[in-house]
């Protein structure tokens, strides 16, 4: 059976909490910050992610969209284009969401002409990005139109090409403690494969664990691998001890610091600037800690501030230590710019852990 993860994200009051009700037939997950609900049809299981949407509290959003194979973006025909949905456009450009399906909702509030207008002006507005070319559907939960055409057409993505070679790693969303002594441990393998019994430390506290069980579409498995949403039970672990984007993988596997220097690309709509002391939010995975960043670089020379297009290295430093691998994604998110500028100031690479 082919799996697809699919993460609903868009504005508030855009629908897609409505969209997740009309399609979904099975509850997954549910947590404070998010939930996971799927639908079969034919040989294809499709997981629905109800994603929430907050710049100033990223985490749980941008982990979610890395997680997922696909992703559906509900733009709400009463509120049409405007500068917030811009900023989401460009956080799934830095993300590299590769596939995905354009939603306009609320078609039943708007003329024909107007939702043809409007599907021109968002066809602008992701030139640029991974899905340019992906179908938009108009819907209505009033009307029911849509909701078949999109089934359709989410039934069509594939998933995106995961190692099942590889050293395994799966970045966990949340614990949940689902059976007496035994804390189950839920998020998508991103590489590798994983059975029962195998020994595994959690990244970046470094604690060796015991694999008891491991669920996947709700039964008991022996084995899973890479590209599976699959929960993993662990003894001598409690909840409250693992958060979002703590990665569960082989020993050696991930570094640890909490002090980093990465190179990031400056965005051009980015108003504001960087400089030493500034408080801002990095992801790494889908690790998102606040850290204040320490020195800048440019040309391998410090410099006071960063500016709209440059590209520099920063030095920044977390109270909670990172896991991570050099060369990794990461996106720089600044809740508290300037009024008149947008939040996301850009993506890069991580280049190394700083003694």
């Amino acid at each position: 059976m082919k799996s697809i993860q699919v993460a609903l994200i868009g504005l508030d009051n855009s629908g897609k909490t409505t969209i997740v009700g009309k399609l979904q037939q099975k509850k997954e997950l549910e947590t404070e910050k998010f939930s996971v609900y799927s639908f079969k049809e034919g040989s294809s299981l499709v997981y629905l992610t109800d994603t929430p949407y907050n710049m100033d509290e990223p985490k749980e959003m941008i982990a979610l969209l890395k997680e997922s194979d696909a992703c559906v973006l509900c733009v709400s025909a009463v509120d049409g284009v405007n500068p917030k949905l811009g900023e989401l456009v460009l956080l799934l450009k830095f993300l590299d969401v590769k596939n995905g399906v354009i939603v306009i909702t609320k078609t039943d509030s708007s003329t024909v002409d107007e939702v043809e207008s409007l599907k021109k002006k968002l066809k602008a507005v992701l030139i640029e990005t991974n899905l340019k070319d992906a179908p938009i559907i108009g819907i209505s939960s009033i009307t029911d139109e849509g909701f078949t055409e999109l089934r359709e057409e989410l039934v069509k993505l594939n998933p995106v090409s995961r190692d099942e070679s590889g050293e395994f790693a799966m970045p966990i969303e949340v614990a949940k403690e689902i059976k007496s002594g035994l804390t189950t441990l839920f998020g998508i393998i991103s590489s590798g494969k994983v059975k029962k019994y195998d020994k595994l430390f959690i990244m970046p506290w470094g604690k060796e664990f015991v694999v008891q069980e491991i669920s996947l579409h709700g039964e008991v498995v022996e084995e899973a691998k890479a590209g599976d949403r699959v929960g993993i039970s662990l003894k001598g672990l409690y909840p409250w001890d693992v958060q979002t984007g703590d990665i569960l993988t082989v020993e050696g596997s991930f570094e640890k610091s909490k002090k980093l220097k990465v190179e990031i690309e400056i965005n051009k709509f980015f108003k504001d600037e960087l400089r030493s002391g500034s408080e801002v939010k990095l992801n790494i995975g889908i690790q998102t800690f606040p850290v204040s960043i320490v020195k800048l670089f440019k040309d391998g020379s410090s410099v006071d501030s960063g500016k709209p297009g440059e590209k520099i290295e920063i030095e920044v430093e977390s109270k909670l230590p990172f896991a991570f691998k050099k060369g990794q994604l990461c996106i720089m998110i600044h809740p508290e710019a300037h009024w008149r500028s947008i939040k996301v100031v850009g993506h890069g690479k991580v280049l190394e852990g700083v003694e």
